[in-house]
């Protein structure tokens, strides 16, 4: 009878240990395996929306159309699942960088400075905050991806090493024709003149700033990273100067080439207003051409196109 009893018993205990085991395992291998797959797409879908957000930044510095606006959403948090509705947390920053890639300066014919722009960038970058996998994130500046680990180490998406994005910005590279986009130059012919005869020449310069009242956001929803175009422009009619100088970084100096060889074309083609390039020592940084307003006057018209860039 003794043995009847006790029986049961023990098969129960052995139930109950057998439970515990399972729940032991599942806690300890099960769920936070489910966890960190759940966090690589988390990841994988915030990459995939700073591929997105650098292709939006290009199509407007590109379009230059007045009034703008995109949005990417960016989800912040993962590693959610079906058995454990924890989700991790992350941070979205846009600051401007320290310094302009060029500076644009219209000077009159006594060498007063008339206006100034300054051809500005921003970096937008995404941190994980409890993530179930690794501390990944993400961040976007001067028109490429870099992959960072714990916030000191950095990889640049889609190039091999830093030595490939710094070629990307010379030649046909797909960075340089980024930064070319963000100065240009064209003209007007005077139909009523002579041939070689300009009214006016347009100066278009492009920057991109950070809205300070929307450079954080963090959660574990949904971001978004937000941007609108504003396009302005102010004519000129006595100037007598241009000069723009490059930060001497691959993308401030691909910008300034690009300004330089529109402002050529203008010197080739605008012959009888006299515009002329002032030669600078090898290597410089600085582009400067001279405008004689005589006979022919010509008007410098100066079309900024400002992208404000800020999170939510």
């Amino acid at each position: 009878m003794k043995d009847d009893a006790v029986a049961p018993v023990i098969a129960i205990m052995l139930i109950l240990a057998t439970i515990v085991t399972f729940y032991s395992l599942w806690n300890a291998h099960v769920i936070p395996s489910l966890k960190q797959s759940s966090e690589v797409d988390h990841l994988h879908n915030v990459e995939s929306a700073f591929q997105h957000l650098s292709s939006d930044i290009e199509r407007a510095v590109a379009f230059k159309q007045d009034n703008l606006v995109f949005s990417e959403p960016v989800q912040m948090g993962g590693g959610d699942t079906a058995f454990d509705s924890l989700r991790s947390a992350g941070s979205l920053y846009v600051r401007n960088e320290s310094q302009p890639v060029y500076t644009l300066t219209l000077y009159d014919r006594s060498g007063n400075a008339m206006a100034t722009m300054d051809g500005t960038l921003v970096a937008v970058s995404y941190e994980p905050v409890g993530n179930y996998w690794q501390d990944q994130g993400y961040s976007w500046q001067y028109g490429y991806i870099n992959v960072t680990k714990y916030r000191t180490l950095e990889t640049p998406l889609g190039y091999y090493t830093m030595t490939n994005v710094r070629n990307g910005f010379e030649g046909d590279g797909s960075l340089g024709a980024f930064a070319r986009s963000f100065g240009t130059a064209e003209y007007t012919m005077n139909q009523s003149a002579m041939p070689g005869n300009c009214s006016a020449i347009t100066l278009i310069a492009t920057n991109l700033t950070a809205l300070q009242d929307r450079n954080f956001a963090s959660g574990n929803g949904y971001g978004t990273v937000k941007a609108k175009s504003t396009v302005k422009t102010i004519s000129w009619p006595d100037v007598y100067h241009i000069r723009v100088e490059s930060d001497q970084t691959p993308f401030g100096n691909a910008t300034l080439e690009n300004w330089n060889t529109s402002l050529s074309v203008l010197a080739d083609t605008c012959t009888g207003n006299n515009i002329t390039y002032l030669p600078e020592p090898p290597g410089s940084n600085v582009r400067e051409y001279s405008i004689e307003q005589g006979k022919n006057p010509l008007q410098v018209v100066l079309k900024t196109v400002s992208i404000e860039v800020g999170v939510s």
